[in-house]
């Protein structure tokens, strides 16, 4: 198993595990950000791990995707 030493790594993944889930429930980063009440660019800034996403923003997340918090773990 791979062990992550930093929040960067983790960051990274979590915002790719995002964008995967958002893939694959058909939803293109404009909708996926419309229905958050967030712009484009800052959903962008999550997928790539280059922001973090607020907690609000994440249960936004898996709620608007019907989905779990296990699917976007690190």
């Amino acid at each position: 198993m791979l062990i992550m030493s930093n929040h960067k790594d983790k960051l990274k993944i979590l915002g790719q595990n995002i964008k995967k889930l958002r893939k694959s429930k058909g939803f293109s980063q404009l909708k996926l950000s419309v229905k958050l009440g967030i712009t484009r660019e800052h959903l962008s800034k999550i997928e790539r791990g280059a922001t973090y996403p607020s907690v609000k923003i994440l249960f936004d997340i898996v709620d608007t995707l019907n989905a779990d918090f296990k699917d976007l773990a690190c």
